[in-house]
């Protein structure tokens, strides 16, 4: 028994790289407050309930305003293993189910299309 234990205390240990997706999200007209209500009320609900299912390790909505009045959002969520982000079509639309989400939120009668545009969108990995 101790020679077993001595030689997995030996073997190379291998760490899972977390892996983040990142969406760049230009805000348009100056609709802040409507993109702002739209990402809290929908994009961060549903990574609240997807971090709490374990579906995710983390998640986090960046704000930068310009000088000129002009405002960025990154959108980076964060998963443990490459099989939480391989997962994560089918992982969100369990959540989604669970919280019974018929649709998004929005602010008043702006349709998104005309508050927001994905400018770019990125996959990161950890080395």
């Amino acid at each position: 028994m101790r020679v077993l234990m001595i030689v997995v205390m030996f073997l190379p240990t291998v760490a899972a790289a977390e892996i983040f997706t990142v969406d760049f999200v230009k805000v348009l007209n100056g609709n802040e407050a409507e993109a702002v209500f739209y990402y809290e009320e929908n994009w961060k609900r549903l990574r609240a309930a997807a971090l709490e299912a374990g579906h995710i390790s983390s998640y986090q909505m960046l704000v930068k305003r310009s000088d000129e009045g002009r405002v960025d959002l990154l959108l980076v969520t964060g998963y443990a293993s490459e099989a939480e982000f391989a997962n994560r079509e089918a992982n969100f639309r369990s959540v989604m189910n669970t919280l019974g989400f018929d649709g998004p939120r929005l602010k008043n009668t702006i349709p998104p299309d005309q508050f927001r545009a994905l400018v770019d969108e990125a996959v990161y990995q950890e080395e």
